[in-house]
């Protein structure tokens, strides 16, 4: 549900950026098109368009925000990546081996090194096993042990998913501020000068397309790593229902 609720405020922010982007080309092009068509030529090779660099000069406050805001989305992508791909294990396989041994000491060495989330929650089931914990408090020693899994797998995640919908706000926010001072300029001095109106909307644009490009990778990997999770959970959820049957199977022996 938090997830579905994020995407929505993700795209009703795109649609709100994408009008606000309608609306300002469409008043730079009347600008424009007042311009006299007969000094058009003449000026053209006059016309130095402004390069990226000089635009994200003059992106202003918000696009400073957005700048640190990108490197604290970069360090927490970077982070859950590497958490996930250590947290990834074989569920299957570690019930394989636990089958396979004689006894719970023997199912425990077995298992000593595996991998992941899966490999912790099983060693803790076997190990309680092993020093004669009833069935009923081996499971509420797993499902602590899940659920502290759970909190490190959920870690960062909501700070990843703020960052989808604060980013393109930020940028809006910062495209608003741009056009309220272009619009000012044009107020001081008229349409005398079109390209100056232009110059300052492309200039306030800038903060759009840095909000969408923090945000649209956000968006990827936060339901890339919402994903893992859930089939992290899924899979050792199934080994574990099977490990508990093995489990009081030997206790009941």
């Amino acid at each position: 549900m938090h997830s579905k609720s994020s995407h929505q405020q993700f795209f009703t922010v795109l649609r709100v950026l994408f009008a606000s982007v309608a609306i300002a080309t469409g008043l730079a092009t009347v600008a424009l098109a007042q311009d006299d068509k007969g000094g058009d030529e003449a000026a053209a090779d006059e016309v130095k368009t402004q390069s990226a660099l000089d635009m994200i000069k003059h992106g202003g406050p918000s696009l400073v925000i957005l700048g640190i805001c990108s490197v604290a989305t970069l360090t927490l992508i970077i982070e859950r990546f590497m958490y996930y791909r250590k947290a990834k294990g074989n569920a299957e396989e570690i019930v394989a081996k636990v089958k396979a041994a004689g006894t719970l000491s023997e199912a425990l060495a077995a298992i000593e090194n595996a991998p992941g989330v899966s490999g912790r929650v099983f060693r803790t089931a076997i190990q309680a096993a092993r020093d004669g914990y009833p069935p009923e408090h081996i499971e509420q020693l797993v499902q602590g042990d899940v659920t502290k899994e759970l909190i490190g797998m959920e870690k960062f995640l909501p700070q990843l998913d703020t960052m989808v919908t604060m980013c393109p706000l930020i940028g809006l926010a910062g495209t608003t501020l741009g056009m309220i001072k272009s619009f000012s300029i044009v107020a001081a001095i008229g349409m005398s000068d079109p390209t100056k109106l232009a110059g300052g909307i492309s200039e306030a644009l800038v903060n759009t397309a840095a909000g969408l490009l923090v945000a649209i990778p956000a968006l990827f990997c936060y339901n890339w790593f919402t994903g893992s999770k859930e089939a992290i959970l899924m899979e050792m959820e199934k080994g574990l229902s099977e490990l508990m049957v093995i489990l009081k199977s030997s206790v009941g022996h």
